[in-house]
């Protein structure tokens, strides 16, 4: 009975949708769904997935990237995690479009190779990296594993793994990606390590929109702060399509930036 209630509740939005379902549905277990028209196992006792699983998960993002995506666009989803904004992205933009997925934890990247191969996805690739300044390889830190968003800036003693490391500028090369339509970041405090290995895409203006977490602790951990990578962007030429105000500070004020016409810099 629960899985038919969250199932009907799962697409519909409304306030105090979040407090609602989370009564009702378990906190632990496994439960099969259609996320984004996509069959999806997720595990109910981490906490995204356990969000996707409610339909709660990320919900003014996700009516951005709906706003935003077309049929045949390009979307980099880097930490895609379990998949879900790479499932929204292949279910929109269709067989002529691309996704390219950048996962770096093993287990995440081993669901959405589970959920690409049951559901046989053709137009999305899995990268099983993380992307940086420059190629090589770093340790990968998970905090929180009942909250499963690893790190790159965790702490030593921190459970983790080394995982190999690209550039976005090297990745784009090798996809053969003449534009990233979208650019979905969410890598806990590392973004500006992305940013840099991709100066060659912002110089030339290939990136036409980005989707970004501007997270104020993981970033403080990196030396910087949501302000400044926020200005950055402006920098690059983007501007701010959030509709909200950005408060330097906040803890958590994702953003999403179009590429002005005529805004790509020669950095």
């Amino acid at each position: 009975m629960f899985d038919w209630l969250i199932r009907t509740a799962r697409p519909m939005q409304f306030r105090g949708k979040v407090r609602l379902v989370n009564c009702l549905a378990p906190t632990s277990g496994h439960s099969t769904a259609l996320i984004h028209g996509y069959r999806t196992t997720l595990d109910l006792s981490e906490h995204i997935q356990r969000m996707v699983y409610l339909g709660t998960y990320e919900r003014w993002e996700t009516r951005a990237v709906r706003r935003y995506l077309r049929s045949g666009m390009t979307l980099v989803d880097v930490g895609a995690n379990m998949g879900y904004f790479t499932l929204l992205g292949a279910r929109i933009v269709g067989p002529t479009g691309r996704i390219i997925a950048v996962e770096p934890s093993p287990s995440a990247a081993d669901r959405l190779a589970s959920v690409i191969e049951v559901n046989q996805i053709p137009n999305v690739t899995l990268e099983r990296c993380g992307l940086g300044r420059e190629a090589g390889e770093m340790m990968l830190y998970d905090p929180h594993p009942s909250n499963h968003t690893p790190t790159m800036l965790g702490d030593p003693g921190t459970p983790g793994r080394i995982v190999p490391i690209r550039t976005l500028d090297e990745l784009a090369d090798a996809h053969r990606v003449n534009r990233i339509d979208l650019l979905k970041i969410d890598v806990e405090g590392f973004e500006p390590e992305v940013f840099a290995g991709a100066v060659r895409l912002f110089a030339a203006g290939r990136i036409g929109a980005i989707l970004c977490e501007f997270n104020e602790f993981w970033l403080a951990r990196g030396g910087t702060t949501g302000d400044a990578v926020y200005r950055q962007l402006l920098d690059y030429g983007f501007a701010d399509l959030s509709g909200r105000p950005f408060v330097p500070g906040a803890e958590l004020a994702n953003r999403f930036m179009i590429l002005k016409a005529g805004g790509a810099t020669s950095r």
